[in-house]
């Protein structure tokens, strides 16, 4: 039983973020600060190699579609309560907007995945209507029919290749992500001969439901509150996610395009991390079969690891000092998971990125190769 207790973290930590806002003042960062707690003490934790008890799977979606439910009623609180003056201080609206930004990223938007991923149309729903939250409603076109059979490929917009800076990426793959998700859509319409505006249409469904969330905040928090709810959703898990996207498949190649192997993502495997993000970073299970509930997900032990999750996105941040982590690894990779081809590969993307000295390791790698065969 304690595996499904488990994962009601996520829930309890937005409870704590509300509670928080409500009191007011100082108290405005308690959810941010539980958050970094757990993080700070997770990093400290040999990874969990545990499978999950599956007897009672329904215990699991209850605790993901109320994790959902939450982070609704998290982001309706704060536009109320920004717009009804509640943060006086500087200090005290500063810690709402930052904790807002970092629970939604961490706590609920792994939730939002989850759903969205489903077989089950209820809660496939349940993910739809939570992608709100992050204000990008196409999320499922690009993820799942893009980024699941592009995984480690140039076409894929979600994939940062090596050399490519944080801040390279997220300008590309935003971009990438709304011309993918409206080439997707415009050739079903036209496939069916319908109107662009046609109601019956994916991007035109899913644009209504962003807007519909946006009047209700307006309803509910004025201007003031809106401005501060839509900041919130795209600084926090809007471009959020996309760091932690930019971290998970970084700088791998394949040689079979559109056949995923497990050596094609990164994982990281804390226990918190795996219960926060509802076993998103038990990335290639997930991506062995993108339709498998996270409670089914079996820890790949021998796949291509990084550090903490958590240390990996403040890297991120300085260029240098991802580099700087990263590098040795895809020399690993290169000398450990690569095949053949996948070397060649990578030793024409360190060239690309300036990174020849990679290619040593490489050449070592296929020598030893060649010698065995």
């Amino acid at each position: 039983m304690f595996d499904y207790i488990k994962y009601a973290l996520s829930p309890v930590l937005v409870i704590i973020a509300g509670c928080g806002f409500w009191v007011g003042g100082n108290y405005t960062w308690l959810g941010l600060g539980t958050l970094l707690s757990v993080m700070f003490a997770d990093a400290f934790l040999e990874p969990d190699h545990q499978h999950r008890d599956q007897r009672y799977p329904w215990v699991y979606d209850t605790v993901v579609a109320a994790n959902i439910s939450l982070g609704l009623s998290l982001i309706l609180l704060y536009a109320f309560l920004v717009g009804s003056g509640h943060f006086q201080t500087r200090p005290s609206a500063v810690g709402a907007f930052v904790t807002m930004m970092f629970v939604q990223f961490v706590a609920v938007a792994p939730s939002v995945h989850e759903m969205f991923h489903r077989e089950n149309t209820f809660l496939r729903w349940v993910g739809r209507l939570g992608m709100v939250m992050i204000l990008d409603p196409w999320r499922e076109i690009t993820h799942v029919v893009t980024h699941h059979i592009h995984t480690v490929t140039p076409t894929d917009p979600d994939y940062a290749r090596r050399g490519e800076n944080l801040y390279r990426h997220l300008l590309r793959t935003f971009r990438g992500q709304i011309a993918e998700s409206y080439h997707l859509e415009k050739r079903m319409w036209t496939k069916r001969e319908r109107n662009w505006w046609d109601l019956r249409n994916a991007w035109v469904w899913r644009l209504s439901i962003v807007f519909i969330f946006v009047a209700i905040l307006w309803l509910i928090g004025g201007w003031t509150g809106t401005l501060a709810s839509v900041g919130v959703c795209l600084f926090g898990p809007r471009t959020l996610l996309e760091i932690f996207n930019f971290t998970q498949h970084y700088g791998l190649v394949t040689c079979t395009p559109g056949r995923f192997e497990r050596r094609h993502t990164w994982n990281h495997l804390s226990p918190c991390v795996r219960l926060l993000a509802f076993e998103i970073t038990n990335h290639a299970p997930h991506h062995e079969d993108s339709y498998k509930p996270f409670y089914q997900l079996e820890p790949d032990r021998s796949g291509p690891q990084q550090p903490h999750f958590f240390l990996c996105f403040l890297l991120a941040l300085v260029p240098p000092l991802w580099f700087a982590m990263i590098r040795p690894r895809l020399k690993d990779w290169d000398r450990n998971y690569a095949n053949r081809q996948e070397r060649e590969l990578a030793e024409s993307e360190n060239i690309r990125a300036g990174w020849g000295d990679l290619n040593e390791d490489a050449a070592a790698a296929e020598h030893r190769y060649a010698f065995a065969i």
